[in-house]
């Protein structure tokens, strides 16, 4: 992208419009200015092969992950390029993107396709920042004009397997659908809590880790009694 030419302010809200979501959803907002560029790749993963009587022969094998960059830049004043654009700051977006990409955790890139609510046809990918570089430009003060590249991010997990039915016949369990949230670190009592409810709350049902929510905020088991609403307890993460 030609990073000299300084797109005018428009005062209209673009009829496509392209989102970053971190956290299920929790954080997220819309680029302020549109790239003038936008660049999506993903190659084919096949391989050729020589075969003695045939020749070469191809295969064909699931595409590598997508591949995403583009450039453009934060405004001081960012509801002159987009009328709903929210009023965060050059220095609160560029500290959301270093946050989000030293968190351990993919974002949500979303570009808007047609329709009222944007979603019809749009690109919805989980994918980690690879790459973030800012500079200032002059005769643009207080600008931040930026480079983002982006690699889709693959769910993985290990296959649980369960022995089914008198043949002894090995099932594989359903995988469970991905979790985009990330962990809390505190938990806040609320009315009818115990320790044994606030585990299965927070590990999918999993009740037995009460114990160690009680180790790690030293509670006594006197103590388990006396939870107060709105006590705030520190929990660990979930396992791997």
């Amino acid at each position: 992208m030609a990073t000299s030419t300084k797109p005018q302010p428009a005062a209209v809200v673009p009829s496509f419009a392209i989102r970053l979501e971190f956290n299920s959803g929790a954080e997220g907002w819309e680029l302020p200015v549109l790239p003038e560029k936008l660049s999506i790749r993903r190659s084919g993963a096949g391989k050729s092969y020589s075969i003695i009587g045939a020749g070469n022969i191809s295969t064909i094998e699931k595409p590598e992950l997508a591949e995403i960059d583009f450039e453009s830049f934060f405004p001081v004043h960012p509801k002159l390029f987009n009328e709903q654009a929210g009023s965060k700051t050059p220095a609160e977006y560029v500290a959301d993107i270093n946050r989000w990409m030293k968190s351990g955790y993919p974002i949500r890139f979303i570009y808007g396709g047609s329709g009222e609510d944007g979603r019809r046809g749009a690109i919805r990918l989980p994918m980690t920042i690879t790459s973030f570089e800012r500079w200032e430009q002059a005769g643009s003060p207080g600008d931040v004009y930026f480079s983002l590249k982006l690699k889709e991010y693959v769910f993985y997990a290990p296959v649980k397997i369960r022995v089914a039915g008198k043949d002894g016949k090995m099932v594989a369990e359903p995988a469970k659908r991905a979790d985009l949230r990330v962990p809390p670190k505190t938990y806040k009592v609320v009315k009818g809590d115990t320790l044994i409810r606030i585990s299965m709350k927070l590990y999918d049902g999993d009740s037995g880790r009460w114990r160690e929510i009680q180790k790690l905020n030293g509670l006594s088991d006197a103590d388990l009694k006396r939870l107060q609403i709105g006590q705030l307890l520190k929990v660990p993460p979930p396992k791997e």
